[in-house]
């Protein structure tokens, strides 16, 4: 799982880092996932919630508020976005080379 951690104050980033590692898309396996963002960018970590997984999951991204720190924060928002691979792109005719294959008549 690749995610795109951000520390915003309003609309400014003040820090982000992408992070990356082998989690499960569990409850578990995403609360190992934020904790080790959460170090990275150097912030406490969040209390969790189901419903923080079930966003995560339904849409890609998760939004932490102050609110949701035991701790006070000096940001605004902790954003966590789910960072999707890009496929290569297959043509019709390409092999597993990415080499275009023509007959001649």
């Amino acid at each position: 799982m690749k995610i795109w951690a951000k520390v915003m104050r309003g609309d400014k980033i003040l820090r982000d880092v992408i992070y990356e590692g082998e989690h499960k898309a569990t409850f578990s396996g995403f609360r190992e996932a934020v904790q080790s963002a959460a170090y990275l960018s150097d912030v406490s970590t969040p209390v969790l919630l189901p419903a923080h997984f079930e966003k995560f999951d339904r849409f890609n991204r998760v939004k932490f508020l102050p609110s949701d720190f035991i701790e006070d924060v000096d940001f605004t928002a902790f954003v966590l976005e789910r960072v999707k691979e890009d496929k290569p792109v297959r043509r019709p005719g390409a092999g597993g080379d990415g080499v275009m294959r023509v007959r001649l008549r």
